[in-house]
């Protein structure tokens, strides 16, 4: 008989999959693209070059999950008196639970105290430690023919082929970033190697003695709780129920994602440490849609350019913006300043339904706010006040502290006017959008019972006080989670998920006489989810879900749906991870939907829908084909059983089976 061997397995690459999939699992695929990506790459960034938990200095601990001010003062606390010897002595540290160092384990490295240099700028070896080398190439492809492609370019099909590209050349020092990324979506044309529809590229300068950050080209920006600036993507309402409410700043960040709207291009960098002062300007083209002369409706954030209506409009205006911020790190919590001026070459026309009354319109805006991160006893506190050109205010403030034993709470509480206008900001909140026109209270609860049983849940309440899209009246709900956790041991874990979400919406009903009367009423969405785990051995790991949903719209009756699917991990030698699942889906209708998460290729966030009847099948496969060489291949397919076409316009499939195709490969030097 042949020698069987077993590996461990890659835990750095799980826990940041588990964590991706806790924060986007329920999320529709439109809201999670949007910020996902950006997420996604940032984690996968952070584990691959994980904190010096030894030498990091406060904002470099901050940037890890799980750690908040709290967390990360009692670090800096526990090794003035030693240096930490394993990653594990985390959990003697004041305010770190299991649950918190589980998070966060990832993210961190165990290195030297050794202080870093500041007087060797002008030696070679300073800016080339650390060096590496990594090379990107995927391609993915739907492999059924949409009918964008059959119809002429002349009708308004599409002009490329089906594929996607992505390319991307990075260069990483200590102290150095070096980026080219390169797209193109499917139906998109691709001209030689510099033909590529979308392209992003920096050189940044970070970590060089008070010089932080500089950055030429693009970056990102991520300031207080986000009511002024967010672009990097950011933790929302999911099974995180005590953690994800509070926003750590990144500051500036280079950029090098292939979402092609949410980033600055031009200059940006930032100087200090107990008190530090970040200045920032951009320039970039944006695509709007024209309405007559030089007015534009707001810049689109599809990134699409695959008709030739869509190409006429690519790049049409211009947004320019300039600012800047103040922060300091005083002893009782951090402080900062933020704001900005922008300005677009057309002039930007409202949309003309209810919903759009308080958007923006006109060339120039901007935004100022204060922020703050601070601690009293136990407990975290953290908020920010934001007010937009217009006289519009945002404000969001709360709390994270321990109560009793083993138990942690959250408060949150949030007011965003609807004419507060701030489109270049991400809040916390029910919606995904810029923050405005909504407020709510938010109350977070996780309780350790025994060992081996956690519990937690949330109640968020809101309200829209103008209306929203699709509603003519201002209208309001609420959301509310449970979740009991059974880590039975170190191969069996079990969870127990319940959901449940109300939502004023209207709808037309005819009275006696035959006339049709606007009324409001509750829709309500209801799930309940089963999951089961079980590492049947190092190398292969088990799980089985189920999921029910209910969903009832205003005005309408009960509709049902459901997902059953198992779930297996392999790896049969080293080097190699295999991932594979077998769904099934039945559902009444789009309304009572259902998602799951999926395994995929390195940096893309796979976030899938399933409704009406049919069964989805995927394999995903990563393979260290030598030190340095990755690669990853993914094929899905769905099958409906009760639909002769799937989709619709241009992105119509003749036919009951959708299946796609992806490949990737690293190159890392």
């Amino acid at each position: 008989m042949a020698p069987v061997f077993v590996y461990a397995q890659d835990t750095t690459a799980t826990t940041v999959e588990e964590q991706l999939e806790k924060a986007f699992e329920e999320l529709d695929g439109e809201e999670s693209g949007l910020t996902g990506e950006q997420l996604t790459q940032f984690l996968e960034d952070l584990a691959a070059n994980p904190v010096n938990i030894n030498s990091a200095m406060l904002d470099d601990l901050l940037q890890v999950p799980g750690i908040n001010l709290k967390v990360a003062r009692a670090i800096l606390d526990y090794r003035v008196q030693k240096p930490f010897e394993i990653k594990s002595e985390l959990l003697d540290v004041q305010g770190i639970g299991e649950a918190t160092y589980q998070r966060m384990a990832s993210y961190i490295t165990i290195g030297s105290t050794k202080a870093r240099f500041r007087d060797l700028y002008m030696r070679p070896e300073y800016w080339l430690s650390g060096q590496k080398v990594d090379v990107f190439s995927r391609y993915q492809q739907d492999l059924k023919t949409k009918s964008g492609y059959v119809i002429p370019d002349s009708l308004g099909g599409y002009l490329g082929n089906l594929g996607k590209y992505y390319h991307r050349f990075r260069v990483t020092t200590n102290h150095v970033s070096l980026n080219l990324t390169q797209e193109k979506d499917p139906g998109e044309t691709i001209n030689g190697i510099s033909g590529f529809d979308y392209s992003s590229a920096h050189l940044a300068l970070t970590d060089n003695g008070k010089l932080n950050e500089l950055v030429v080209g693009d970056y990102s920006l991520s300031f207080g709780q986000g009511l002024v600036l967010w672009t990097g993507g950011s933790f929302g309402k999911g099974r995180e129920v005590t953690g994800a409410v509070s926003k750590n700043e990144r500051g500036i960040k280079p950029y090098s994602s292939a979402q092609e709207t949410n980033f600055f291009r031009g200059v940006a960098a930032s100087y200090g440490e107990k008190i530090e002062v970040t200045g920032f300007y951009s320039s970039r083209p944006r695509t709007a849609s024209v309405i007559s002369g030089d007015s534009t409706r707001f810049p689109t954030s599809s990134g699409l350019h695959r008709t030739e209506n869509e190409l006429f409009r690519k790049n049409n205006i211009e947004q320019t913006v300039m600012g800047g911020r103040l922060r300091v790190d005083t002893g009782i919590g951090l402080f900062g300043i933020s704001g900005y001026q922008n300005e677009f070459s057309s002039y930007i026309a409202k949309g003309t339904s209810l919903s759009n009354k308080y958007d923006f319109e006109g060339k120039t805006n901007s935004v100022f706010g204060m922020d703050y991160r601070g601690l009293i006893g136990n407990a975290f506190l953290f908020g920010e006040l934001a007010r937009s050109k217009n006289g519009g205010l945002g404000g969001v403030a709360g709390m994270e502290t321990p109560i009793l034993n083993n138990t942690d709470l959250t408060l949150s509480y949030r007011n965003y006017g609807r004419n507060f206008q701030s489109f270049l900001a991400s809040g916390f909140g029910e919606r995904s959008s810029a923050p405005q026109n909504e407020e709510g209270f938010y109350v977070g609860v996780r309780h350790q019972l025994f060992r081996e049983i956690t519990l937690s849940g949330y109640f968020d309440q809101y309200r829209f006080a103008s209306p929203r899209f699709g509603a003519t009246q201002g209208t309001g709900g609420f959301d509310m989670l449970g979740l009991i956790e059974f880590m039975l041991s170190s191969k069996v874990n079990f969870y127990v998920l319940l959901r449940n979400e109300v939502q004023e919406e209207e709808y037309v009903l005819k009275n006696e006489l035959g006339q049709e009367v606007l009324r409001i009423a509750e829709e309500k969405r209801n799930s309940l989810r089963f999951n089961f785990e079980f590492r049947v051995s190092p190398s292969v790991r088990l799980r089985t879900r189920t999921e029910f949903v209910r969903n009832k719209e205003a005005g309408k009756g009960w509709e049902d749906g459901y997902l059953i699917y198992q779930d297996i991990r392999v790896e049969p030698v080293k080097g190699l991870r295999v991932d594979g699942r077998i769904s099934l889906f039945d559902t009444d209708s789009f309304d009572t939907r259902v998602y799951q998460f999926e395994s995929d290729l390195l940096y893309v966030l796979s976030n899938t829908v399933l409704y009406d009847r049919g069964q989805r099948a995927y394999v995903a496969l990563k393979y260290d084909a030598a030190n340095f060489l990755d690669i990853w291949l993914k094929y899905g397919i769905t099958v409906f059983e009760d639909r002769q076409a799937v989709g619709s316009g241009l992105e119509e499939v003749q036919g009951n089976i959708r299946n796609s195709i992806g490949v990737q490969a690293r190159l890392q030097f």
